[in-house]
This record gives C-alpha cells, structure tokens and sequence, in this order.
C-alpha cells in the first residue's frame, strides 16, 4: 500500500510538473510552430491570438462576418520574409488558391494522419512547392509577407487550423507545442486581448478555450453589451500622479496569494485611492454581470458596488464620465452633480487634475492603409473655452499632466512623438522611431517606455525609457518583458522568456539601473494569463488571473 501510494505521488508530481514547467510536444500536441526561430523583438511576436477577440469583435462585420465573428487563425508580428515551416507532415493541396482568403499568397497543407488542415495567409510571394507533394515537419514552405503587400503597413503571418473539409477553424493553441502565457505576454495588438460578453462574463475569455469557427454560420459574439464598449474605443485615459516609492533591495520578499475562487475574475482594476481595494467583474450564464468590491488585506469581496456597464473616471476617481443622448458629462461622484461637456458621441480624456478634457474626431478611413486626419480639442474642465488645438493624419494623444499632450503621428510603420503644451500652443519633438511598440507613460507623465522591434540592426530592439523633456535622449535598457509602472522612476517587468510557461517577477529602477528578479519559479510559481496583469497605486500589490489555478491571486512586494 505504502509503495503504491509513493508511485501514485511520483507520478502525480511528473504530470504536475509537466503541464506547468512547458507544453512537452506529445499526441496531444503535434504541431510546431509555423517559424523555425524563437520568439524575440528581432524575429517575431504574438499579436492576435485566435477566437472572441477585441478586434475581431469589433471589425465582426468587416472582416470576420464569414468566420461567425472570431478572428479564426493566429496572427504572428514579424519582418517581411521571414521564412515558415510546416508544422506537421502533410500534402500540399492549394497554393495561392485565394478561395481561402488571406491575400496576396498562401498554401494549404492537409496533415490526414491528424484529421487536420494547416493554412498559411499573406504570404510575400508565391511558394515554390507544387500542389499534390508532401512536406515534413519542419520544412520550408515560404515566406511571411504582408496582406497589405507593402511590408510597411501590417506585416505579418496568419496561420489557421482547420478541419481536414476546411470548413470548420480550429483554435490551434491546444495543439501546437508554445508556451502560449508567455508568448502572450507581449506582443499583443490589444489588451486585454479578448472580449466579455457582460451577460456571460465567463466565456470564452482565456488563450486555450476558444470555440470552433464554422464558416458561414450564425455570428457568436452578437452581444448587446461588452467589457469594451462599455469603455469607449476614443477613451484615450491619463497617468495617474506622481508618485516616489522607496527602492526596492535584495531582501525584498514575494509573498503569492490566491484570493479568487470558482475561476473568478478576468477583469478587474483598483480602486485609486485605496490600495486595499479592487474591482471585478463578476456574473453567470445569461445572467448580467455586476462590479463587485474586493478587499485585498481580508481576501474577499465586500459588497456589490453595481452592474455593468462601467464607469469611466477621473485620474483622482472624484469624477465619472458618462454619455446621455450623445453628449458627455462630467458626473461629481460625491453629490451626483452633472456638468455637460461640448463633447459628442464619445468619453473625453479628462488631465490629471480635473483641470482639462481633451478629445480627438477622426475621419473615416475605408482601407488600413489611408490615413485619417485627426482633429485634437482641448477645452477648460467645466466645458469652456473649447477648441482645436491641433490637426494631422493618423495622431493619437494622451495626457503627461495638466498642461502637456503626448501626441504620437503614425506613417507607415514610423512614429513620431511629439509633446504640445495646451497653454500656449507649442510642440517639442521628442524623435520618430521605427516599428514602436507598447507606448505608455509614468505617473505623473515624467516619462515614457516603449519597445521596438524588427530593426535591420537586431542590436536596435528592445526596451527603451525616455524622459518627457526637450532634448532627452531615449536609454535601451538590459531586458525585455512585459512591464507596468510601480512608480515615477521604476516598474516591475515579467522576464520575457518562451522557454517555460512560470513567470518570474522583476524590478528596474531607471535612475539606478537597479535590476532585481524578485521571485524564483522553484519557490513562488505562478502564470499571467493573456498578459492581463494590475499593479496597486502603492505599488505594492499585483493583481493577476493565475493560469495554473484559473483563480485571482495576488504578489505581495514587501520592500
């Protein structure tokens, strides 16, 4: 009995260990990835996973009407001519038979002995190999191109599963051998990458539980209110204030904590004034989803705060934004007092301060490749003096503080960053950069970080911070990851590392050049799912959905 107890527990911890260290590639994972390299900022990215996701939800009838509203493949980023493989033995049945959509070339490969069809979309030019021949795993197919055929404009592969008749997607995450919570954990077009039906809040939210596509049925993601359009796409936000937390040493500990039960919560945020207090969301089948207050020290909710749709608020949270008949309003949470807005159809951005609103009105574009002009206003708080403050194609904008506007021009693949002084009209050029990534800014607006990837020189890629000053030079720093802000001058970043599937916590203080990892897989593991993660206003909290519990669990950082 004893024995057999023991063989029992060895086993158990192989299988644990097996689905937690990596996905070891077995029957139940046959296929490799489509690229032969590994995954880095000089090679390729992640960028839309397959299934219910942001964009595909929200281009459902533009370009997924025939896909039920699914994005039905796997979008990787990556240079053009990048070379692919087959990933798996097969025949080739097709080669630019553009029936199967995905211009302006691509291949079909049948694999019969796994009841499985691969096909590889927006290719660069047309395959060498000849319909009717077979392939090994592995093996050359092509090259990656891009639908737009400018390899400036979105390069990248996209790489479908489907059914051995093609009539049926399959999300192929389930079997390809990838550490896929990692590979999501940058990268990404969007986060959080996947949207909520606030009237199923549960379903279809994680990388590896997508349902099937059958093409040309009824859309699936016909939903009458979801986590993104309850925050609205021109909602372009403000960094919260400044703020200087104390270094963090070597003796820093990681305490792991899991709080969330019954696979709750996939969306979630703090409160800003209490770094003891979180928000998620929270409901059942058909049932409308309800916001719900969780407290962090007794690891548990509180209370139901109210349903969905959410709220937008101010930085300082003393304001909610809202839309009524098509115009917004500034609603003072204290009292409940309205103040209207010369703003129409959508949420401004309020500054750190309460002291402006900015908001931008765009042209419609009828191609990914035109350019709309974009129309920048600014008005005081209560709705005065309100006027276009800039105007040109393809510009974003977003807060650094009361005064300043970071603006981001976008031409092919180049991005220009700019900062325009609201006060007085003036703008600082701060450097165009090419094929820039993952822009955010500190509190209190001090500075930016952001990555760049897919450079001629591989030694270009990577992380890079910059201070929000004329004349500032941008810095490279030593790593690569995911990374938030814990405060002004530092953040915590997640190692990017495919190799595994555990995460790993890290700490960078720029000014310094501090560089701490702050946990050891062996002795906290834990996995960010979707690269969906939260730091608290203090800094000393992290909030996660945990893909080895499928719970919320914290990181306590005691400094």
């Amino acid at each position: 009995m004893h024995k057999n107890l023991s063989r029992y527990c060895l086993v158990l911890f192989v299988l644990v260990v097996s689905l937690t260290i990596g996905y070891a590639q077995t029957a139940d994972r046959p296929l490799i990835l489509p690229m032969s390299t590994d995954a880095s900022p000089s090679t390729w990215l992640l960028g839309q996973p397959y299934g219910n996701t942001v964009g595909a939800f929200r281009n459902a009838d533009r370009w997924y009407g025939a896909g039920q509203g699914l994005h039905f493949g796997l979008d990787f980023g990556m240079p053009c001519g990048t070379p692919l493989v087959a990933v798996a033995a097969g025949q080739v049945m097709f080669v630019d038979n553009l029936n199967f959509g995905s211009r302006p070339h691509n291949v079909i490969i049948q694999h019969p002995q796994l009841g499985l069809s691969s096909l590889y979309g927006h290719l660069l030019e047309k395959s060498e190999l000849v319909e009717g021949a077979w392939v090994t795993q592995g093996q050359f197919i092509g090259y990656s191109g891009d639908p737009d055929e400018t390899c400036q404009s979105r390069p990248h592969l996209h790489y479908e599963l489907r059914s051995i008749g093609y009539r049926t997607a399959i999300n192929p995450v389930p079997y390809i051998d990838a550490n896929w919570h990692s590979l999501a954990s940058i990268g990404s077009f969007s986060y959080p990458i996947f949207e909520q039906d606030l009237n199923n809040a549960r379903q279809w939210l994680n990388i590896d539980s997508q349902p099937d596509v059958a093409f040309g049925g009824m859309r699936l993601n016909n939903y009458d209110l979801t986590y993104s359009n309850s925050v609205p796409l021109q909602y372009y936000g403000s960094p919260p204030p400044a703020i200087q937390l104390p270094i963090l040493r070597d003796s820093t500990t990681v305490e792991l904590t899991q709080i969330g039960f019954d696979a709750c919560c996939q969306r979630y945020w703090w409160s800003k004034n209490d770094s003891n207090l979180f928000y998620a969301i929270d409901g059942g089948n058909n049932q409308r989803a309800a916001v719900y207050e969780w407290s962090i020290s007794n690891r548990a909710p509180t209370g139901t705060i109210n349903s969905t749709p959410l709220p937008v608020t101010s930085p300082d949270g003393t304001y909610e934004a809202i839309l009524n008949d098509g115009r917004a309003y500034l609603r003072r949470i204290a009292d409940g007092e309205l103040t209207p807005t010369p703003v129409m159809n959508q949420i401004p951005a309020i500054s750190p301060n309460n002291i402006h609103l900015m908001w931008i009105e765009r042209t419609e574009t009828e191609q990914f490749t035109d350019r709309p002009q974009s129309n920048i206003f600014v008005s005081n708080f209560d709705g005065t003096a309100s006027r276009m403050i800039y105007s040109d194609l393809s510009t974003s904008a977003m807060w650094l503080d009361d005064q300043r506007l970071l603006l981001s021009t976008r031409e092919n693949r180049d991005f220009t960053l700019s900062i325009l002084n609201v006060i007085d009209g003036t703008i600082a050029q701060l450097g165009t950069y090419n094929n820039l990534r993952g822009l955010t800014v500190s509190p209190g607006g001090t500075r930016l970080m952001f990555y760049i990837t897919y450079q001629a020189d591989p030694s270009l890629n990577g992380m890079y911070t910059l201070e929000t000053i004329a004349d500032a030079q941008p810095q490279k720093l030593s790593w690569f990851g995911a990374y938030k802000w814990r405060d002004s001058d530092s953040v915590y970043y997640i190692p990017f590392d495919t190799t595994t599937d555990l995460h790993q916590l890290a700490y960078y203080h720029i000014p310094t050049g501090t560089n701490t990892m702050l946990t050891d897989p062996s002795i906290t593991p834990f996995t960010i799912m979707n690269g969906d993660w939260s730091v608290s206003p203090n800094g000393q909290h992290i909030l996660f959905h945990n893909a080895l519990s499928r719970n919320l669990s914290v990181l306590q950082v005691n400094g």
